[in-house]
């Protein structure tokens, strides 16, 4: 008499509703089933005139626990304890083919195949039954012996954990972009997930940004307090574990490789080294050594908190999740400016664990050239934003700044500089010019050049808002001589104006 989720709430609907349900304890609140909603996909209870409901999903999480293994323990299934999850127990131990037992002195239940008590009522295993039950759940891989050998093996097919799913690519699965300022690293990283993903993809991935706040409690998870409604309906606050965007891809791969269309998971890390590394990945940084098929090398021991979390997420018990290792479709990309004020060094241990790709300053520069723009007042210029790029580039290269100091082809926002049609418009430019290229200059790059880089504002060349008036009115003439021969402006003529 092997049951589906499906008859288990036809069987709730026709013999349970009404009766008032107890639990196996005896000392939590009795309550009734008002009714079983398919449409929203819940029952409703009603605890002491208070209306409760539980989803048909989470009913099913139990259930399938209960079909494939000798008993389940309910608080293990929901990774936690409550008077909430005792009622999914009562309603399930108020079932004509369930039984309770203990195992290692916790309650569970166990899906019995035929109708042993009356509905409505409970039944404690016989004595006899328990032990055999109980010596079954000591098994490594305990199953319900109602199960066909079929069924085991079908069960078997969709392990809880599975670190090799056969999933390859071409990518290395730990990679992160570096390079100067406004070479594209975000960009490049964004067509490179859509190639990983597939274009049209939007829920494979999740994207965090590091900054010097930043933690593994924020990356990796942690417990902590959360707002809920108590049994009478009341906010209250409970205690639980809290997944960080490490986890939460984490639990998206693993649940992914257990499919026979595996798909790849990506977490990306904006500005990784903007936050301490080490302290941020703490024992996550031995699963970033990855062996030829992609998975970690060398597991890592999960505090209790994960273990239940996991289990919660991917079902099964806590303890099969005492050790993890990162799975072969899960992807880790991430972007590093070397050359921001402070930033926080890698050590080499940690750097070697990742592949390395370099965007050179003038890697990504096609779509800039041919696109100009209009700057001055006293003397009209047309130049081309790239031109004018390269010229401040290779004077800070002869004054021995390094490359990762200078200018990249999107220093200034993509949109602005790579218009429709070959013209920038000015205004824009004008403000972002001032706001960012300027003042990266005057503040970082060239801190100690500006008399010499902004030689064209002669006694101002040290007051950065002299320099942005000058800018209004001069354009590309507040600049060191060299730069503004090696930009090739070309001159408005004021009649054509």
């Amino acid at each position: 008499m092997k049951k589906t989720l499906q008859d288990v709430l036809n069987d709730i609907q026709d013999k349970l509703i009404g009766k008032e349900l107890h639990g196996i304890s005896g000392t939590a609140s009795a309550f009734r089933i008002s009714e079983i909603d398919n449409e929203k996909n819940y029952i409703v209870l009603d605890v002491q005139g208070k209306r409760k409901t539980w989803s048909f999903e989470r009913m099913e999480k139990v259930w399938k626990e209960m079909y494939y293994r000798p008993a389940a323990n309910v608080e293990i299934v929901f990774g936690g304890s409550g008077s909430s999850r005792n009622q999914v127990e009562t309603i399930f131990a108020n079932l004509g083919y369930v039984e309770w037992l203990y195992v290692n002195e916790r309650k569970n239940i166990a899906y019995v195949g035929k109708n042993t008590h009356e509905y409505g009522t409970l039944k404690h295993m016989d004595e006899d039954k328990e032990q055999e039950y109980q010596k079954m759940m000591e098994e490594p891989k305990p199953y319900n012996p109602l199960l066909d050998p079929d069924e085991i093996q079908g069960n078997d097919g969709e392990e809880i954990i599975k670190f090799h799913t056969g999933f390859n690519s071409d990518f290395e699965r730990n990679r992160i972009l570096f390079g100067a300022p406004g070479t594209g690293k975000s960009y490049a990283l964004n067509k490179e997930k859509d190639v990983l993903l597939n274009v049209d993809c939007t829920v494979n991935y999740e994207r965090v940004t590091f900054h010097p706040d930043y933690s593994y409690a924020n990356f990796v998870g942690t417990y902590k307090p959360v707002p809920y409604k108590d049994e009478d309906g009341r906010d209250s606050i409970t205690y639980k574990y809290v997944p960080g965007p490490f986890m939460r891809a984490y639990v998206k791969a693993m649940m992914n490789g257990r499919k026979e269309d595996v798909k790849p998971y990506l977490l990306i890390i904006e500005e990784i080294n903007r936050a301490n590394v080490a302290a941020v990945f703490g024992d996550i940084f031995q699963l970033l050594d990855r062996d030829e098929n992609g998975v970690s090398e060398y597991p890592i021991q999960t505090s209790e908190d994960m273990k239940k979390y996991l289990a919660d997420e991917l079902g099964g018990d806590p303890n099969e999740f005492d050790q993890i290792r990162i799975p072969d479709n899960m992807f880790i990309w991430a972007t590093m400016n070397s050359a921001d004020q402070g930033v926080f060094p890698m050590d080499t241990a940690f750097k070697r664990r990742w592949d390395f790709t370099y965007l050179g300053i003038d890697d990504s520069e096609n779509d800039l050239i041919g696109k100009y723009v209009v700057l001055g007042k006293e003397n009209r210029q047309k130049v081309e934003w790239n031109k004018l790029r390269k010229a401040i580039n290779t004077f800070l290269a002869k004054q021995k700044i390094n490359e990762d100091k200078q200018l990249g082809p999107y220093f200034i926002s993509r949109n602005i500089v790579v218009p429709k049609d070959d013209m920038i418009d000015g205004k824009k430019f004008g403000k972002t010019f001032k706001s960012k290229v300027i003042m990266y200059l005057f503040e970082d790059a060239a801190r100690q050049k500006r008399s010499s880089l902004f030689e064209g504002c002669f006694e101002n060349c040290t007051r950065y808002s002299e320099i942005c008036k000058e800018f209004d009115e001069k354009g590309i003439g507040i600049f060191n001589h060299d730069i503004q021969i090696d930009c090739e402006p070309e001159d408005i003529p004021k009649e054509t104006e």
